[in-house]
């Protein structure tokens, strides 16, 4: 019969001990990163499907706003102009998620991000109820105005229609980034603790 000496029993115990610590750590990394490189990804995507509106509506309404008349004119311009500011919004977004690093945020950063981005795509989606009503505005009031009712008439449709565009879309970025990271982000946080001198993890064995 072999018997382990105990120097290298202890080595063992001791090998045994930092692979119990250094695994979970490992899984915490990973999660951290799936979640950020998940949102840098969707935030991608998003601002891919906000430049092709934009590029459509640019050029669709580019044209017809030169072969029609009265207030689809209007609406068809003020379509233009308003997707000039998001085709700018799209690109400055693309190139800010190019700048980003996934493995650069530590946990409290990773937790810190998505929670603001949520709170953004909340305060967008109450911004563009504000841009419906004003176009709802517009349109009533275009039934009595005296001075371009038809320009009064156009905007304001074009406001409804791109406000609802925008409604859905922030929406639409608020589920998908919410149920993609909301789970990750419950585990990440249960083994996070803040102590009086600074920030610690707790994982159970």
């Amino acid at each position: 019969m072999h018997v382990i000496p105990a120097t290298l029993y202890r080595w063992l115990a001791l090998a045994g001990l930092m692979i119990c610590l250094v695994s979970p750590l490992a899984g915490q990394d990973s999660l951290r990163l799936q979640i950020n490189t998940d949102r840098i990804r969707i935030n991608q995507r998003n601002m891919y499907v906000l430049g092709g509106w934009a590029v459509g509506n640019i050029a669709v309404s580019g044209v017809l706003r030169s072969r029609t008349q009265g207030s689809t004119r209007y609406f068809h311009e003020m379509n233009v102009f308003w997707n000039i500011i998001n085709l700018g919004l799209s690109a400055g977004g693309l190139y800010g998620a190019s700048q980003e690093d996934p493995a650069s945020l530590s946990a409290w950063e990773t937790i810190h991000e998505q929670e603001k981005l949520e709170k953004i795509l909340l305060f967008n989606m109450a911004l563009n109820f504000t841009y419906m009503t004003a176009g709802a505005y517009l349109t009533e009031r275009s039934r009595t105005a005296v001075n371009r009712p038809e320009r009064l008439r156009g905007y304001g449709q074009s406001l409804i229609m791109q406000g609802g565009f925008l409604l859905l879309f922030d929406m639409t970025q608020y589920l998908v980034h919410h149920q993609t990271n909301y789970p990750r982000l419950e585990q990440l946080v249960s083994h996070l603790h803040v102590y009086g001198n600074g920030i610690g993890m707790n994982w159970q064995f």
